[in-house]
C-alpha cells in the first residue's frame, strides 16, 4: 500500500486505474517493458502473443489475457532485483503513462480541484501504480504487493486488494473515520462493485458486460467514452461535477 497523507479530508472520491484511469493495463504494459528492457525473457512475448491477438481480434477474452499476464509476470519476476524493476516502470510511466481516458482524467481533476481526497485501488503492482498516478495528485493507492527477500522479488504475492476492494474501502473508512457523504467511485469491471455500491454516487465507465448488467440492475449512472464523445446512459448525472463533459442519452 502507498501512502501519501495519513489524514482524509472530506468528501472521497474512489477510482479504478487500469481501463478507468489508464487506457490499457498497467501491470501488460510493465510486463512488455521488462520484456524490452530484457529484463524478463524474449520467451514471454511470444507466449502471451496468442492469446493478446485474440483478445484484440475479438476472439478471446481480456480475462484470459490477463490471467496469462498475471501468470507469466510471477513466473519471470523471481529473482529480479527490486531496482530493476522500478526502473523499468519509471520508463514505462514516462513514455506511456499519460493515456488515459478523457474523462476520468479530467474528473480527477475537478474532484482535486473542489477538495475531494482521490484514492485509488487496484491490481496493478504498487510500484508502477505510485508512479503512474502521483502527476493525478492521489492521496492513497493501494496495489498488489509482491514478496521480496533481500530486496529481490520471490514471484509470490504478499497482498491482492484487486480481491477485496470492498474490504479495502471499508477498512480504509474506519481507519480515517470519515464518512462517505458526497462520495464518488468511478469502475469498469465486476472487480469495482465491491466500493461502487458504497459510495454515495457510483459511475460506471466504459463496463464489461458482468459490471454492465449489475448497472442496469442497480440503475448506476454509465458513462462511455467512444472516440470524441461522452455518453452518460441509463441514469443523469445532474451534479455538474460529474456530468461536465458528457452528453445524455435518455
Amino acid at each position: 500500500m502507498w501512502i501519501e497523507s495519513s489524514t482524509a479530508r472530506e468528501p472521497l472520491a474512489v477510482f479504478d486505474v487500469d481501463g478507468t484511469l489508464f487506457r490499457r493495463g498497467l501491470l501488460p504494459a510493465l510486463t512488455r517493458r521488462l520484456v524490452d528492457e530484457g529484463v524478463f525473457s524474449e520467451r514471454v512475448r511470444d507466449e502471451l502473443s496468442k492469446d493478446y491477438y485474440a483478445w484484440v481480434e475479438r476472439r478471446g477474452s481480456y480475462e484470459a489475457y490477463d490471467r496469462l499476464v498475471v501468470q507469466l509476470f510471477l513466473r519471470e519476476l523471481k529473482g529480479v532485483c527490486v531496482a530493476e524493476l522500478q526502473r523499468c516502470a519509471e520508463v514505462e510511466v514516462r513514455a506511456h503513462g499519460r493515456r488515459l481516458h478523457i474523462y476520468t482524467r479530467e474528473l480527477a481533476l475537478r474532484l482535486k480541484q473542489a477538495g475531494y481526497y482521490l484514492i485509488a485501488i487496484s491490481g496493478s503492482p504498487a510500484e508502477i501504480l505510485e508512479i503512474f498516478l502521483k502527476p493525478l495528485s492521489f492521496e492513497r493507492a493501494w496495489g498488489t504487493v509482491l514478496g521480496q527477500e533481500e530486496r529481490v522479488y520471490t514471484g509470490e504475492i504478499l497482498h491482492d486488494p484487486f480481491a477485496d476492494k470492498r474490504g479495502v474501502l471499508k477498512g480504509f473508512l474506519e481507519e480515517a473515520d470519515i464518512s462517505l457523504e458526497h462520495s464518488v467511485g468511478v469502475g469498469d469491471t465486476l472487480s469495482d462493485v465491491g466500493f461502487l455500491e458504497l459510495v454515495e454516487t457510483p459511475i460506471v465507465f466504459n463496463p464489461n458486460r458482468s459490471l454492465f448488467e449489475v448497472a442496469i440492475q442497480r440503475e448506476w449512472p454509465i458513462v462511455v467514452e467512444r472516440k470524441d464523445l461522452i455518453y452518460n446512459l441509463q441514469r443523469p448525472l445532474k451534479e455538474p461535477l460529474f456530468s461536465e463533459g458528457t452528453v445524455w442519452v435518455g
